[in-house]
């Protein structure tokens, strides 16, 4: 990570409220994976349809990589006192002509809202089909919420970012109103959700007790809270 990538996504959400730390991404890996997939779909498009002539396949890459490089460049993601703020630009699309135009998008995951958030190391492969497949080389921090999972997915996937355990751990520390660069979440002092969350459908002792054990270990209640709510639960059997 150079000073000049910190500063240009410092600069980027200079005027967000509440504001504390942007984070860069590898855009480079980014670019260049997205660009080897969008490779291999248009492979194997060439190879099921005998129409796309190889003159077509060149005039699509051209497209995606132009594509591929504004919604990479688009990408930003900052820590707030609020959650974790998560945007993609304005930038290009398809055909990229003006009709096409993707306007901004912007999501924010409240700290008191988050039960999980955790890497994904790269493994495996991605593509259409087994003869045009490419390497996952990309990091992913997962954020999870009580809603999602299952069908879902994750409340929020972030790829690529140039330091994901530094993210993780500053968003853990949010979390536990620790704080960070002097700042701590708007949350801090107030007990979050993931507690109370356990406490719906009807579980078994043994099941919130497990449950328990889990928010314990990934810092969401200290000592005392662990203490009173063990006993809140074996008073309940």
């Amino acid at each position: 990570m150079s000073h000049q990538d910190q500063a240009t996504e410092d600069r980027f959400f200079s005027d967000e409220p509440e504001f504390i730390k942007a984070y860069t991404f590898d855009r480079a890996a980014m670019t260049q994976f997205e660009i080897d997939l969008e490779k291999s779909r248009q492979c194997a498009s060439l190879a099921a349809n005998f129409g796309l002539t190889l003159p077509c396949y060149c005039y699509a890459m051209s497209l995606a990589k132009d594509n591929v490089k504004d919604k990479v460049n688009a990408t930003h993601v900052a820590i707030t006192r609020d959650g974790i703020k998560y945007v993609v630009d304005f930038h290009k699309t398809g055909m990229r002509c003006d009709c096409l135009d993707q306007g901004k998008v912007s999501k924010t995951v409240a700290f008191s809202k988050i039960t999980d958030a955790d890497i994904e190391e790269p493994a495996g492969k991605s593509g259409p089909c087994l003869c045009c497949m490419v390497d996952n080389v990309l990091t992913s921090v997962n954020v999870d919420t009580a809603s999602s999972g299952g069908p879902r997915g994750h409340e929020l996937s972030i790829d690529g970012l140039s330091d994901p355990n530094q993210f993780k751990a500053d968003v853990w520390s949010m979390i536990r109103g620790d704080g960070v660069n002097g700042f701590t979440s708007n949350t801090a002092g107030r007990q979050v959700n993931a507690v109370p969350a356990m406490e719906r459908g009807g579980k078994s002792v043994m099941e919130r007790m497990d449950e328990l054990e889990k928010m314990k270990a990934k810092g969401y209640v200290n000592e005392n809270e662990y203490d009173a709510k063990r006993k809140d639960i074996l008073s309940s059997a």
